[in-house]
């Protein structure tokens, strides 16, 4: 055999064992798993986090407490509470969604909840309730036992439109107490709530027994007021925003004069008030104190 012949076949044969060599390495590499970046053997690399192992940042902030008014449930699972004057929605668990189907619409309660963050976006935030209580409009609780009230407090009261704090001062009468603006007084006796300027200027306040009928309370104020002149029965928007809870509201306007019959539920009690207003100077500034100084109403007995 020539010596070209044997460096043909010397070629042929290298070059068949390289093809092979390359077949059996590309086939263990496959056998393994080595491929960067696979895992084959489902354990989780550790550079890469666990499919559904995130939680999003919605874990709850620190327990708040506060008080506020019960306005009603939206839902099974939601209430609004009248917080700061203002509308508030607050989410309920099964517990506290039974305790607020016990709540009538208008009563204090105080309460504490936390903060959540809205999943997908962390602007938005859910209060959750930890705690629901009944109690009387100066945070008392519906045991009976009346906390000691401050001698003083400051209200916040709209007068031209404008909101402002004044400080009211603390006047009791039989089996309740309330504040009063400086240029007011209170006569226990009487149970009557007087502007000083002007005495014409009036709330006569009467404790309601317990069952009491609002129907009937209507029909014999409507009587009353009807010596004054056109009764009519306001709700809603028709009302100054602190009136809105009232379970009823009467007025009657004539002769220069106006006035109104209020019932309201203070905490589990409830009270009548009867304004007197003259069309006269005070007119503008006497009906925004006056509400402020009812809405403070509390029972001590």
């Amino acid at each position: 055999m020539t010596n070209m012949s044997l460096k043909m076949k010397w070629k042929k044969t290298t070059g068949l064992l390289g093809m092979l060599l390359l077949v059996f390495s590309l086939a263990a590499c496959t056998g393994n798993g080595s491929e960067p970046g696979l895992n084959t053997g489902g354990e989780t690399n550790e550079n890469q986090p666990a499919p559904g192992n995130h939680t999003p940042d919605n874990e709850a902030g620190e327990t708040k407490q506060g008080t506020g008014t019960f306005v009603g449930l939206i839902d099974n699972h939601s209430a609004e509470i009248e917080v700061d004057g203002t509308p508030t929605a607050f989410q309920l668990d099964e517990a506290l969604s039974e305790a607020a189907q016990n709540l009538e619409q208008g009563t204090p309660v105080s309460i504490e909840y936390v903060e959540r963050t809205v999943e997908g976006d962390d602007s938005l935030k859910q209060l959750v309730l930890t705690k629901l209580e009944a109690t009387s409009a100066e945070g008392t609780t519906d045991s009976g036992t009346t906390s000691e009230l401050p001698a003083e407090k400051s209200l916040e009261v709209e007068l031209e439109g404008k909101k402002e704090m004044r400080t009211a001062t603390l006047a009791k009468g039989e089996g309740y107490a309330f504040y009063m603006f400086d240029g007011f007084s209170f006569d226990a006796s009487t149970n009557k709530l007087t502007m000083d300027y002007d005495p014409g200027y009036h709330v006569v306040i009467t404790k309601l027994p317990s069952g009491y009928d609002v129907e009937e309370l209507a029909k014999t104020a409507k009587e009353d007021l009807s010596k004054i002149g056109k009764v009519e029965q306001w709700s809603g928007d028709q009302l100054y925003v602190t009136m809105r809870d009232a379970e009823l509201f009467l007025i009657a306007q004539g002769g220069g004069l106006t006035q109104e019959y209020i019932v309201k539920n203070m905490g589990g009690q409830g009270f009548a008030f009867l304004i007197n207003m003259p069309q006269r100077e005070a007119s503008e500034g006497f009906g925004p104190m006056a509400f402020a100084s009812i809405n403070t109403t509390v029972v001590t007995d």
